[in-house]
């Protein structure tokens, strides 16, 4: 590390953040430095027009209905390898050390897996994973 770099805070595998203009309140997420792009869960997406930009309604953890304007659609190659047409959304994240973060996520279907929230290595920028050990930021 060179004298002017900022230096990068220590994260676990997994880790709480909460997403206050959803006001969702705590969410798992699992650090994932193989994928490329975040994810959060999301069901009944559907994009409408508003002021003439498109944006995304849909529901999350607890069934919370919410909305956010899209950054882009893209598809996304799943780590089952199918691909599917996301909706990008830009979401202010905070985390347990009191942190804020702007990510850039997609919104999928993540029922079947433990965390509602993925972090891709797009948004590990300024951390360390440390994957041995998990809420290092802190705990819930």
């Amino acid at each position: 590390m060179t004298n002017h770099e900022t230096p990068k805070t220590v994260i676990g595998r997994r880790e709480w953040f909460c997403f206050p203009g959803l006001e969702l309140g705590w969410v798992r997420g699992k650090i994932d430095t193989g994928a490329r792009t975040s994810s959060l869960h999301a069901e009944e997406i559907n994009s409408f027009s508003r002021n003439g930009e498109t944006w995304v309604s849909f529901r999350t953890v607890h069934h919370l209905k919410c909305e956010a304007p899209v950054v882009f659609v893209r598809k996304v190659k799943s780590s089952n390898g199918y691909d599917s047409k996301r909706y990008f959304v830009e979401l202010e994240a905070e985390s347990m050390d009191g942190r804020k973060h702007d990510l850039l996520v997609s919104l999928t279907c993540r029922q079947a897996m433990k965390c509602p929230l993925l972090l891709g290595r797009r948004a590990l920028t300024g951390f360390l994973v440390d994957c041995s050990r998990s809420q290092l930021l802190g705990k819930r």
